[in-house]
């Protein structure tokens, strides 16, 4: 028997193929035991229930209640892939395979087998209502408007940062019940999202070009996850307006904010960032874990991000960057249109329309599901101080290695009691941060053990060379060339020199403030319905993901050129 983490899942073997694909982005961490039981455990039960109203779910899809469309396994979440093509296979016109090139985008899944019971003309017809209602959407989803209204009653409710451990306590463990609700408002939106833009991405596929699917969706407007950035540009635009602004973070970064206070020339740039933070300070990298680092508790990766943008004279609007996304549009309808069959031109029209609604949607809600978890977070930090106040562990990751509701309260009453396990978990956690998990888990006897992975870490792979072609997938349109920027974590985002093409392993929405400042983005994972490949062609970045081992391949210096349309990267110089 070989070392596993402290939770570890079961696969269902009816529903048996696991993959990393789309989870790695928003869950790219070792999960803890308070991301898992005050997220994971409420957000399957939320998903489950949005499927059965949407028509997707089957009565006798489950015969357990554990979690299995989010499953636990060597450490890390992984989606089951196997019960997420059930949504293409039920939903009239879709596919197993078009969920795939939406959700996941990389790697070799296992291929589908039609099974008895997978098709159901129940789930089917009423799938195809919402659908048909969904093709019609004309405004934001109701869906996203529940979520703004959890949000406020959140907030209402949450005690003073002054109040006793206890109050403090039940307020955190009232966590799951709302978070059920806006996240399963955040999985309707995502599920009609993805079948709208599906239907795109059949129609660019049955014309032979389905790179073009990036510019029949195009910029949404409006979407949540692009506002960081362009919130960021107008701070950094008045830091390059003020002298003394400007100097202090050439100076550095990290404790700018410390320095300009009581500094009369800074105060529009210290009032538009507290601003800033006020309202988007809930978004942070790995930011559905419970114990990371947000814009709120962590200032210093928002100020990167400024530092690398208020480095360049150019003109970083997005709206300046999509003077042209129109245009494109309309030429990619009139190159895909006559390849739709006749009876589905209508609803290929109407996608065309919805699908902007919808990316809104789905990014609102996400976006408003994690500011809900917001005060939350505040609450759990503040017992942490309290803990380390009386001598236990001041890591917000290593006390969220402990259960919130059986072991959590005893220690903040004393931490002395329990320092031997956070110690013990927290080297366990070091040690399976080290090593990456598969991409696909099919069967509980390929979960591994932890020496099973550290023995079988794959070796650094080689550098690409001059004239290589690095093959990904589309994300979004246009082309650039540059210096490559290899960046591993967005705090260091200011080593990102304007103009230079951001090389990442994954993006979630809290990497995007570095569009901006980047001519192009290329990461390691990622699919058509990923949230930073909706950012990025809000922001008129070219985008190419799923480029396998992009961040080892690619170093920084290189001279590279991007296709955002063909899902390629070409090595100019070494």
């Amino acid at each position: 028997m070989g070392t596993k983490w402290i939770i570890e899942g079961e696969i269902d073997p009816k529903w048996p193929h696991n993959t990393r694909g789309n989870i790695g982005e928003v869950f790219p961490e070792v999960i803890t035991s308070i991301g898992y039981n005050l997220g994971v455990i409420p957000a399957e039960q939320a998903w489950r229930t949005a499927y059965d109203e949407l028509g997707i779910m089957k009565k006798g899809d489950f015969d357990r209640d554990e979690p299995t469309i989010i499953g636990l396994y060597a450490g890390y979440a992984y989606l089951n892939l196997s019960y997420l093509r059930m949504m293409g296979v039920r939903a009239p016109g879709s596919s197993a395979e078009a969920i795939d090139v939406a959700f996941f985008g990389e790697g070799n899944p296992p291929p589908y087998v039609p099974r008895k019971g997978d098709k159901s003309i129940l789930s089917s017809l009423k799938i195809l209502g919402r659908v048909l209602k969904a093709l019609g959407q004309k405004e934001l989803p109701d869906a996203a408007k529940d979520s703004y209204a959890a949000v406020e009653e959140a907030d209402a409710k949450k005690p003073s940062l002054d109040a006793s451990d206890e109050e403090l306590l039940a307020y955190l463990h009232s966590f799951p019940e709302g978070f059920r609700r806006v996240f399963g408002n955040h999985m309707i939106t995502t599920a009609l999202a993805a079948i709208v833009s599906g239907i795109l991405a059949d129609a660019a596929a049955a014309a032979g070009e389905p790179g073009l699917v990036t510019h029949l969706i195009g910029a949404s407007g409006d979407v949540h996850s692009a506002q960081y950035s362009q919130a960021l540009y107008e701070i950094a635009k008045t830091v390059r307006d003020t002298p003394e602004v400007m100097a202090a973070f050439d100076e550095g970064a990290d404790d700018v904010l410390d320095r300009l206070a009581g500094v009369d020339a800074a105060a529009s740039f210290l009032e538009q960032f507290e601003g800033f933070v006020a309202e988007h300070g809930h978004r942070g990298p790995n930011d559905w874990e419970f114990s990371a680092r947000t814009w709120d508790s962590n200032p210093e990766l928002a100020l990167a991000a400024i530092d690398s943008m208020r480095r360049t004279d150019r003109d970083l609007s997005p709206s300046t960057r999509l003077g042209d996304d129109d245009e494109k549009r309309q030429a990619a309808i009139a190159k895909v249109r006559p390849h739709v069959k006749f009876m589905d031109k209508m609803n290929f029209d109407k996608a065309i329309k919805a699908a902007p609604y919808w990316a809104q949607g789905r990014e609102g809600t996400r976006d408003r599901a994690i500011r809900f978890m917001l005060p939350f977070k505040q609450v759990y930090r503040e017992l942490v101080r309290r803990g380390a106040g009386r001598g236990g562990d001041p890591s917000p990751i290593h006390v969220g290695l402990l259960d919130p509701f059986t072991e959590l309260p005893s220690y903040v009453a004393d931490p002395s009691s329990m320092m031997a396990e956070v110690a013990e978990r927290a080297a366990l956690f070091a040690r399976y941060k080290a090593v990456e998990s598969p991409f696909f888990i099919s069967s509980q006897g390929e979960v591994p053990t932890l020496e099973e992975m550290e023995a079988n870490a794959p070796d650094a792979a080689a550098s690409a060379k001059a004239g290589d072609v690095l093959k990904g997938d589309a994300g979004a349109s246009g082309t650039a060339k540059g210096r490559a920027r290899v960046v591993l974590d967005p705090a260091d985002g200011a080593m990102l020199e304007p103009g230079e093409i951001l090389v990442a392993p994954l993006t979630d929405p809290s990497w995007t403030p570095l569009f901006l400042p980047a001519a192009a983005v290329v990461v390691n994972v990622g699919a058509l319905m990923s949230h930073a490949v909706i950012v990025a062609r809000e922001l008129a970045i070219p985008c190419v993901i799923a480029v396998e081992n992009g961040t080892q391949l690619i170093e920084t210096g290189m001279l590279l050129e991007v296709d955002g349309t063909a899902g390629t990267v070409a090595i100019l110089e070494d």
